[in-house]
């Protein structure tokens, strides 16, 4: 074997790891090249799908289709219907984007590596088997599907370790919801809580509408709704991501804001962005004792919290949970990465693992041409996406009150303003679901590339029948 690639299937995106040390050879510490890309498939006529790339300002290569929305509905019996009326299968656009990412990937390896992709450990067994199928029809055999709990649990098993008795709480927050999940070593117990509620972007959103209200002075009557901000705005909730994974680590980001004339740095500390999401966090927790409660297991036996998930990395997570639950917390230095290095670890772990087949290094243009989209079947022409984006929720959008030192006539106007603001994150969010044309850029941006070295010797290779760390069974 020339390596492993462990791919991370997300929500609101998809992360590979790369280990390309061959079996065999010695090494004291695995060097992981990671790649992130936005959950949204680029289809173009005449070319294999492709991930749009993610960061700041990023946007597809080629002009397309852009679908999003598709890895929650995996095994969904409905077809997705996109805005153009075609109709695709869930499974079916996950399985192309994993075929882009072992393409895109392939650049890294001297030879065919083994690949472990991980699915939401809150499916059901019917997605997983929909998924298992459709990259058999890829002729990806080769590519193992592993439960993301499970990867998780190898990997802070192979770096931190984990408590040898008692249970173990996974609390996984990502982009677009968190996930609860019980473990006993590094096999899981019984089923997964999810909510929707709270995730990456509730605090991407939380962040944006404090920059907005800070600013309700100076943007006077400007209408944020408007279509022409739209495109500012998307690159403003970028800028409040990226402050919000600057703060994880520091104590001050700034912001630099452009909406129309409107020209401004605005500088956010730690402090604030707790207070904003403070409440969410704590609420959290509730959904920690939930888990338990469904899965029978009582609290006094809780070890440990791992987490996970790139959200978790805000220091006010793990300070809450340990508070609440009273056990400590256990932390990858970058939880987002957690379950595509332990799916890269299971890979180079489990002989039982099939080599895929030699991957070309990716190009643009398909070796054959990608079949255009099919009009959808009449039986079907009425069926939309069912994947309107919730509310912003009324805790992460308090509007500001008013100005006591201002009069009346100014209260009014900031009331007004956070109201429009609040009227253009649903907009925003509104424009970013289901299939959309996109502009062809000058420039092709590239997707954020990390390359780690872990400071603890990764186990050895070993050969196996089955994966080391199963945690749900797939036919």
């Amino acid at each position: 074997m020339s390596g492993s690639l462990g791919i991370k299937i997300g929500t609101a995106g998809f992360v590979t790891a790369a280990d390309a040390a061959s079996e065999g050879s010695e090494r004291r510490a695995p060097r992981l090249q990671t790649t992130q890309h936005q959950a949204t498939l680029i289809m173009t006529q005449g070319m294999a799908p492709t991930l749009s790339p993610l960061g700041s300002g990023a946007r597809p290569a080629h002009p397309g289709l852009m679908v999003t929305g598709f890895v929650d509905r995996v095994g969904d019996p409905i077809d997705l219907v996109a805005a153009d009326g075609s109709a695709h299968r869930p499974e079916k656009l996950v399985a192309s984007a994993v075929r882009y990412l072992t393409r895109y990937s392939a650049g890294a390896f001297a030879g065919p590596p083994t690949i472990a992709a991980t699915y939401p450990s809150y499916w059901q067994p019917q997605g997983v088997r929909a998924l298992r199928e459709a990259l058999d029809l890829m002729d990806m055999t080769g590519v193992a599907l592993v439960d993301e709990v499970g990867s998780i649990l190898a990997r802070v098993e192979s770096t931190r370790g984990l408590p040898s008795d008692g249970a173990v709480v996974v609390y996984d927050l990502g982009g677009n919801g968190l996930s609860v999940s019980v473990a006993r070593a590094t096999e899981q117990i019984g089923r997964t809580v999810r909510s929707a509620e709270f995730g990456g972007k509730h605090i991407d959103d939380a962040i944006l509408l404090h920059v907005l209200r800070g600013l309700a002075g100076e943007l006077g009557d400007i209408d944020l709704a408007a279509p022409a901000l739209l495109a500012p705005l998307n690159e403003l909730r970028l800028r409040s991501r990226q402050a919000k994974e600057t703060l994880s680590t520091e104590t001050t980001a700034v912001i630099e804001v452009e909406l129309g004339p409107v020209r401004h740095d605005v500088r956010l500390v730690r402090s604030e962005l707790e207070e904003l999401i403070r409440e969410q966090v704590v609420e959290s927790a509730g959904l920690v004792r939930e888990a338990l409660r469904t899965n029978e297991i009582d609290a006094g036996d809780v070890r440990a919290v791992v987490l996970a998930g790139a959200a978790s990395a805000t220091p006010l997570v793990a300070e809450v949970l340990s508070t609440e639950l009273h056990v400590p917390v256990i932390a990858e230095p970058d939880p987002g990465l957690t379950s595509a290095n332990g799916a890269a670890l299971l890979a180079r772990s489990s002989a039982s693992v099939a080599p895929s087949a030699p991957a070309p290094p990716l190009s643009t243009q398909a070796p054959t041409p990608a079949t255009p989209p099919q009009a959808p079947e009449p039986s079907r022409s009425a069926e939309q996406v069912a994947s309107t984006p919730p509310a912003v929720a009324a805790s992460a959008n308090p509007v500001a009150p008013e100005s006591t030192g201002g009069g009346k006539k100014v209260g009014s106007r900031r009331r007004k303003q956070a109201l429009l603001a609040a009227a253009a994150i649903t907009t925003l969010a509104a424009a970013t679901v289901g299939i959309v044309t996109h502009s062809a850029p000058k420039t092709q941006p590239q997707p954020t590339v990390t390359e780690q070295v872990t400071d603890t010797p990764s186990p050895a290779a070993t050969t196996t029948t089955q994966l080391p760390y199963p945690t749900r069974p797939v036919s």
